[in-house]
């Protein structure tokens, strides 16, 4: 899931790029994906939140940090198990306890409803959608 997100959320970025969108909702959500990522990554660590849920970002920031996410992504599933239980307080300061693979599952299914969103929006301007679906993905080299 780790390779796919990434993968995906890169092929956003230059989709968009290409797109020109005009509707400023969609590079919000697009940061919002990229940002919630490093977010729960933080979370994970017992790290402060760095950066916040709706800030916006420059589509080259915004790959950067994909790629960041990914590396940081790799680094937390070699050196702790998916068992492991973290506390932690969300943006609304309420005290929760997950363990690091419903984390994982959240942030994974977050940001595929999201992309589904940014493809609603950018019909609705009578662009393109962008096929994010994750079998299509799965068939490709990056799983090879």
């Amino acid at each position: 899931m780790n390779d796919y997100n990434r993968q995906v959320n890169a092929d956003f970025i230059r989709h968009l790029e290409s797109a020109d969108p005009v509707n400023e909702r969609i590079n919000l959500l697009m940061s919002h994906i990229v940002n919630a990522h490093q977010i729960w990554l933080e979370r994970m660590r017992g790290e402060r939140m760095s950066v916040k849920v709706f800030e916006l970002r420059t589509y080259e920031q915004l790959s950067n940090q994909i790629e960041k996410n990914h590396k940081d992504t790799a680094g937390i599933l070699e050196s702790k198990s998916l068992d492991e239980a973290v506390n932690y307080v969300n943006t609304q300061r309420q005290r929760f306890r997950n363990t690091i693979a419903e984390m994982f599952l959240h942030l994974f299914n977050h940001s595929s409803y999201h992309r589904g969103q940014i493809n609603q929006l950018l019909v609705q301007e009578g662009k393109q959608a962008m096929v994010s679906d994750f079998i299509v993905y799965s068939r490709t080299e990056i799983f090879e």
